[in-house]
């Protein structure tokens, strides 16, 4: 009867690799996993320098992983059965119902020295990085705004039974490094002192803030450009709000059960007045609806990432900021349009700051770069 049992458990074993072979076969590649929110890896090409390298093996391995059958159905189960088990943790990512926040990165050290899924970042490294920022500071004739926008492991620190080993030390080393010349202004403390108290200022299921932190950061840098009186009340704004909303970290965990977050879009009468160019072409305002059908709605704001945006309003004059940002200032940059003409550049494709200043002759730079993208590449480094 053992023996039988034992047969049995094989013959089960090798129906159910073989059923899985044979899908993995016949069933088509996806481009894009709707769940987890990214591109799935390709079939690798063989040639004689990856196979010796070693690198068309690790290729292998993603692709396979990445085109498993029933991978969506497996990855779920897999979330389900951490939170089984009162791990409240799952591919990096920690957990609390009211609130989720990604906790491993990929920590830059040099192009040769990346650590891989860790909590850890290099000091050196960040502090080398604001010392370029600082020294932009101290060679521009206008001024500078300097915004480092925490993670949401560093805002919402307090959620989670977790003690990040470096605790605040990135934000210290910017205090530290960062002068008057670089206009640094602290939205860790901002932040998490308005999350703290209650407010929706961080996403619960997303990396980003949400609209009402982004207009916290806005009231910060108007003021640190002189122009706090320009300042507009967030009781002029008419907020729609679009429910439902997962972000990328709810789609790299994967989490059966969590709270979704509200999406806002602020608006205000003069909202058809604003010219809006995105890599050469015009878009329809400063919200591309379209986003909001697709797994991606964070890029309803200014049409998501572009090389350039140019910003006008028909028929003003209006002094020049030049912005070098990254997918955090696409939330800012409607309240900052209200005041100035902007002009702003993807970081991490237009480093070359002085030039640009030359180009464009702004009134003022602001630097929008966040914490993740601080520790993880080397890119704010090249600032010159």
């Amino acid at each position: 009867m053992e023996k039988r049992s034992e047969l049995l458990t094989v013959i089960l074993f090798c129906v159910i690799v073989g059923v899985l072979a044979v899908l993995f076969v016949a069933l088509p590649d996806r481009d894009f996993s709707e769940q987890e929110n990214r591109a799935l890896a390709e079939a690798p090409k063989l040639d004689k320098e990856s196979f010796f390298s070693g690198e068309f093996g690790k290729e292998t391995n993603v692709y396979f992983a990445d085109q498993f059958p029933f991978r969506d159905q497996f990855v779920k189960l897999k979330s389900a059965t951490e939170l089984g088990f009162f791990k409240k943790e799952n591919n990096g990512v920690l957990y609390s119902y009211d609130q989720l926040a990604v906790r491993d990165f990929n920590a830059y050290r040099s192009r040769i020295h990346i650590s891989e899924n860790t909590d850890r970042l290099y000091p050196e490294t960040i502090k080398a990085q604001l010392g370029s920022v600082e020294k932009l500071g101290q060679s521009l004739e206008i001024p500078l705004v300097t915004v480092i926008p925490p993670r949401t492991v560093d805002v919402a620190d307090s959620v989670f039974d977790y003690d990040r080993p470096d605790g605040d030390i990135a934000f210290e080393l910017m205090n530290e490094t960062l002068s008057e010349k670089a206009g640094y202004i602290d939205t860790l403390s901002l932040l998490r002192e308005k999350y703290e108290s209650g407010e929706y200022v961080s996403y619960r299921t997303d990396h980003h803030w949400t609209t009402l932190g982004a207009y916290y950061v806005y009231c910060e840098i108007m003021k640190e450009l002189g122009v706090e009186d320009k300042i507009i009340p967030k009781e002029e704004f008419e907020i729609e709000q679009i429910e439902d909303f997962s972000g990328t970290t709810a789609a790299r965990a994967n989490f059966p059960f969590y709270k979704k977050d509200v999406l806002e879009l602020w608006h205000l009468p003069d909202d058809g007045e604003y010219k809006i160019i995105a890599d050469g072409e015009e878009l329809s305002g400063f919200y591309s609806r379209e986003y909001l059908e697709s797994s991606d709605k964070y890029s309803v704001f200014i049409d998501g990432t572009h090389n350039k945006t140019e910003i006008t309003k028909n028929g003003d004059e209006r002094k020049t900021l030049l912005i070098a940002k990254d997918s955090f200032a696409n939330s800012l940059i409607p309240f900052l349009a209200r005041e100035f003409d902007i002009i702003a550049l993807n970081l991490q494709g237009n480093t070359m700051l002085s030039l640009a200043v030359a180009e464009y002759d702004p009134a003022a730079v602001l630097i929008v770069y966040n914490t993740e993208n601080l520790i993880t590449t080397g890119s704010l480094g090249n600032v010159k």
